[in-house]
């Protein structure tokens, strides 16, 4: 009779949640018609970073090898690595080894990217980036919890985070940025789900869980790197006895180790250590980018020197021409003056935060985000919720300081603060702090202002968000007038066509 019960509950109770959907199921309406094998298939408009990717996806399924070489849509040599007489990529290749499954299968089934060079690529970005992306949205719907707003608010803080901080623009184009973004989200949310538990140490599954997901966002996303050591702590701060507290840090350090194994044994063969390609400046191959060699800090003398003896190009690889209008971001001319250091310094972080691909110049509803942790902090939360609040404004001032001073300003100029993506969706998270506190009427307009303004960016961005040779100036009005001038172009052409 137990049983019988047990089972007429389950099939009693609601099977589809629409609160919950309603946005992954918008997400999708978004991005799969904006995916950038569907609006570009023209291989001259695929970036280096998704040739990469996309290169060692083939070469690791049809050849079972990372080496790139004769791969027909292999990067140029700025994202590429040379050991001995072979070529690698210089990304991650944790990502591209997840995603050698679904090509397998494919390519089983008679898909190969050689004779299907837009279907395979748009069914590898919906796996890997545009349904994580959706995904991400259910999380911060399941995670509004948190703060005990009723289920349309928590609808609409999902809508928000998405729509509101780029993660949509990421959604339609291979990149390794939003599934990591995804799945930081993820470790997050089981660590939330742990706290707010009634019967927290029953579900230590989920701290391993939660470990598994802020290590495989690192493999895949070093950046997240952060995360992965921040979010360790949390399981400390939980309400539980002391031992109860050291066995979950135990069940974390379990969960981490085998995205953290998988990528020692992708990468170590490869580089010699832990490190991907991208931070080996010796491995660089000529014409490589100056992401190279700025990677592991700022530039020393003879970093300076190397730059200087190379050629000009145009398009971003090495120092632009008379032409950029960034061509102060790549002068090797350093001075040796602390005071110019600093001032350069600060000149780096304000331009991450304001400047052309700052935060708050394209998605300024990240300030509530801001001010929900300082509502948080500053008021009678759970310890726990307040750790993981800190860890969250932490680890992004961490990443955004890092590749602030640690990179040149173009150093993969693509659509809004693209190396600032794994932490954005989380920071925009704790806004629900902020909503449920009663506020004046012109704060609300100033909210919604900010949270119009960040949608329509993003969804401008979503148009194409890692164009081959970036963006030089204010990307979201670029994108715009790119957006404007091949439409323009296209009816030209058709036009044309139509009268012959």
């Amino acid at each position: 009779m137990f049983l019988l019960r047990l089972i007429r509950r389950y099939f009693a109770r609601p099977m589809v949640r629409p609160w919950a959907m309603a946005v992954p199921v918008l997400v999708l309406l978004i991005c799969l018609p904006l995916l950038r094998p569907l609006r570009h298939p023209d291989p001259r408009d695929v970036s280096d970073d998704e040739r990469a990717r996309l290169a060692t996806v083939q070469a690791m399924v049809e050849r079972r090898t990372l080496a790139i070489d004769d791969i027909w849509i292999a990067p140029r040599a700025r994202q590429t690595i040379r050991v001995g007489d072979t070529t690698f990529s210089d990304q991650p290749p944790a990502m591209a080894f997840l995603l050698a499954g679904p090509y397998w299968v494919m390519q089983r089934n008679g898909l190969t990217m050689d004779a299907n060079p837009t279907l395979v690529p748009y069914l590898l970005t919906v796996l890997g980036v545009t349904l994580p992306v959706a995904g991400a949205a259910g999380l911060i719907y399941r995670m509004g919890r948190l703060f005990e707003l009723r289920r349309p608010i928590r609808t609409a803080l999902a809508a928000a985070v998405v729509l509101g901080t780029g993660l949509v623009s990421y959604g339609v184009v291979l990149n390794a940025h939003a599934p990591a973004a995804t799945l930081v989200l993820c470790a997050a949310a089981c660590l939330v789900h742990v706290a707010i538990s009634r019967r927290p140490v029953v579900g230590g599954g989920w701290i391993i869980i939660a470990g598994l997901c802020a290590a495989l966002a690192t493999a895949i996303e070093p950046s997240a790197v952060v995360f992965l050591v921040l979010l360790g702590a949390v399981p400390l701060t939980m309400r539980w006895r002391p031992s109860a507290r050291v066995g979950g840090v135990l069940l974390y350090v379990i969960g981490i180790t085998p995205p953290l194994a998988l990528h020692a044994t992708l990468t170590v063969p490869v580089t010699g250590d832990v490190l991907p390609g991208m931070f080996h400046r010796e491995l660089a191959k000529p014409g490589a980018s100056d992401w190279h060699l700025y990677a592991l800090g700022p530039p020393t003398a003879a970093t300076r020197a190397a730059l200087a003896q190379r050629p000009t190009t145009a398009s971003g690889g090495t120092t632009p021409s008379a032409t950029t209008d960034e061509s102060s971001a790549f002068d090797v001319v350093v001075s040796d003056s602390a005071w110019d250091a600093i001032g350069r310094g600060i000149d780096r972080v304000l331009s991450a935060l304001v400047g052309r691909h700052g935060l708050f110049s394209h998605f300024p509803v990240l300030v509530l985000g801001m001010l929900g942790m300082a509502a948080v902090m500053h008021r009678h939360w759970p310890f726990s919720t307040k750790a993981l609040a800190a860890a969250t404004g932490i680890g992004a001032a961490v990443v955004l300081l890092v590749f602030a001073l640690g990179t040149p300003a173009r150093a993969g100029a693509m659509f809004g603060a693209r190396w600032f993506v794994v932490f954005i969706p989380l920071l925009a998270f704790w806004s629900g702090a902020w909503l449920r506190r009663r506020h004046h009427p012109a704060a609300w307009a100033a909210a919604g202002v900010a949270l119009a303004f960040s949608v329509v960016v993003t969804l401008v961005g979503s148009t194409d968000p890692f164009p081959p040779d970036g963006y030089a100036r204010y990307s979201a009005a670029e994108a715009m007038t790119r957006l404007i001038t091949a439409d323009a172009n296209r009816a030209a052409d058709g036009a044309l066509v139509a009268g012959r």
